[in-house]
Parts: structure tokens; C-alpha cells; sequence
């Protein structure tokens, strides 16, 4: 006998289970990831710890290297989303600032979220890793929003003219990733006093520099003649 289509209420508490269920999947990778490494990390433990069967993390995901391409997708679509959404429409340095909190803010918010991302695209470049790393994909699109804000920045006429964008985006995106990595390897590490830094480096860097001191002074009246002879 032919099965009645599902209703769409159906479809949708269906839907709902399979995100909630993709959601538990993921965090338990993240735990296991920072708790446990690579190694410790099976899809037998990811789906025993999230609370499901042995098998659902397999037929979701098919292997580690599909679960921690999910994984790598879920942080990294995260943390750019943040950042998208602190910047709106700022450009030039204050854009580049508001981007540096949103990254701190989710450092603060997501330690155990950043440091599996980390350990997966450090690892990633390793060719026997057997998964791929999207952390090419990231700073791709890390540098181009940045170029993107300096040009603006530049049109706006808040970025000097002589800044070269595409430099400042990769200057940008190695600084960012060093400082992470750095905390990451030392946790007592001043990480707001290093993004405080970069901020200010930024601004000296790539603001349109301010008319020297007294430069624009208006030259002084000349003298009256006097119409007496």
C-alpha cells in the first residue's frame, strides 16, 4: 500500500529533530575535541555523548572526516556571521575594530568552539590527516570582506589613499590568527591587551592622516594702508 505523503507539520517537527539532533552531534565533537584530540574522538563516542545511538553519528556524517567537515563548517559560518553582523555598514578602521571585538566577543562566548576549529585547521594541513581543512575557504573570504572595508574606507575618504587593501587584509588575517593561536597555546596571555594593540595599530596604519599641526592655519591679514600721505 502507497504511504500517504507527509503533512508539512509532520515534515516540520521532522526537520526540527534533525537540527537539534545535528546541533547535540556537534558539541559533543567540540567536547571530545578539546577534551580527547583527534584520535579520542570517534563517531561512536560523538553519538553515544550527545545521547543518540552508536550508529546515528555514522549514517549522518558517514565518517570523521564528514563530521569534522561539519564541524569546521558550523564554527567557521559562526564566527563569520558575527562579524558580518558587528560591522553592518562601518568601513575603513572602524570597521576592521568592530570585526576584532566580534572575534574577542566569540572567544569569550565559544573558547571550546574556537579551540576544536583550531585544532582542526592546524591538522587539517597535515596530508595524512584524511579530512580537508576549509581554513583556506575562511581566509579567503576573511581578506576579501577586509579589502572590501578599506576600498570603502578609501571611497569614504576615512583610509589614506596610498594604503594598499589587499596587503592590510593579509596582514589582517595572519595577525588575527596568530594572536588566537598564540592564546590558544598560553590562556594567560593578555588577549584583550593584544587586540586593544592591533586596533591601534590598524588605525596609525590606514587612517587618512590628520593635516599637520599648524598647516592649515589661515595666513594673516595684510596690513592696512593708510590713505594719509
Amino acid at each position: 500500500m502507497t504511504q500517504p505523503p507527509a503533512s508539512p507539520l509532520r515534515k516540520g517537527k521532522r526537520a526540527e529533530r534533525a537540527a537539534l539532533s545535528d546541533r547535540r552531534l556537534t558539541e559533543a565533537a567540540i567536547e571530545l575535541l578539546v577534551k580527547r584530540g583527534i584520535q579520542g574522538t570517534t563517531l561512536q563516542a560523538v553519538g553515544h555523548l550527545a545521547g543518540y545511538s552508536r550508529g546515528l553519528a555514522t549514517h549522518r556524517f558517514g565518517s570523521k572526516a564528514g563530521l569534522f567537515g561539519n564541524l569546521l563548517k558550523v564554527a567557521s559560518t559562526d564566527w563569520l556571521e558575527r562579524v558580518q553582523e558587528a560591522v553592518g555598514a562601518k568601513v575603513g578602521a572602524e570597521a576592521l575594530c568592530a570585526a576584532t571585538d566580534a572575534a574577542e566577543q566569540f572567544i569569550k562566548d565559544r573558547p571550546d568552539e574556537v579551540r576544536a576549529m583550531y585544532i582542526l585547521w592546524f591538522l587539517g594541513i597535515d596530508p595524512s590527516a584524511g579530512y580537508h581543512s576549509n581554513i583556506g575557504n575562511v581566509h579567503r573570504a576573511q581578506r576579501r570582506d577586509v579589502a572590501e572595508w578599506i576600498r570603502a574606507g578609501q571611497r569614504a575618504g576615512r583610509v589614506d589613499t596610498a594604503v594598499d587593501p589587499i596587503r592590510v587584509a593579509e596582514q589582517y588575517a595572519a595577525s588575527m590568527a596568530g594572536i588566537v593561536y598564540q592564546w590558544l597555546a598560553n590562556p594567560q596571555m593578555p588577549l584583550h591587551a593584544m587586540f586593544t594593540q592591533l586596533k591601534a595599530d590598524l588605525r596609525a596604519r590606514i587612517e587618512h592622516p590628520e593635516p599637520a599641526q599648524g598647516a592649515q592655519r589661515a595666513r594673516p591679514a595684510p596690513k592696512a594702508v593708510s590713505s594719509r600721505r
